[in-house]
């Protein structure tokens, strides 16, 4: 049986430095898998760098962006209020400008009651003066009636 032990022993001495090389060998490759040359480290820096760099372009960009928000935020409030008063004052000229309308019609409404008025009286002074005109021809020719009548009795 002492044969036997030490082969079994020399089985798992072999066994053991079986999976010793097989142990290493996978933490030999692992390292292997992590090692990276310098270039690529350089690379790698590199590519830090750039994106730090991209990164603080980005952030100028969008303080500067913001800033021309609130520019354009400040320029947009000016220019509501100029519009509100730019209304009000269009307003208050529109309700001016309508009195002045209203009273000019008015006005206009009175000229015309006065020319028709003028005109009805012009129409009856016009009546009366015809009807004068007429009593005066018919004097007239019932003057001249008798003028002839007693010039021929004369004669």
């Amino acid at each position: 049986m002492c044969e036997r032990n030490k082969a079994n022993l020399k089985f798992f001495y072999v066994l053991l430095v079986s999976l010793f090389t097989c142990f290493a060998g996978v933490l030999q490759a692992e390292e292997l898998w992590y090692l990276i040359s310098e270039t690529e480290l350089r690379s790698i820096e590199e590519y830090q760098a750039k994106s730090e760099r991209e990164k603080q372009s980005w952030l100028l960009q969008a303080r500067e962006l913001k800033q021309d928000s609130a520019n354009l935020n400040a320029q947009l409030t000016q220019a509501r209020e100029r519009n509100r008063r730019l209304e009000q004052s269009f307003n208050e000229l529109e309700a001016e400008q309508l009195t002045r309308l209203s009273l000019k019609n008015g006005e206009i409404a009175e000229l015309k009651q006065e020319a028709a008025d003028k005109t009805l009286e012009a129409a009856k002074w016009k009546g009366k003066a015809l009807l004068f005109l007429a009593v005066i021809i018919a004097f007239i020719a019932v003057a001249a009636v008798i003028i002839v009548i007693r010039i021929k009795r004369i004669i």
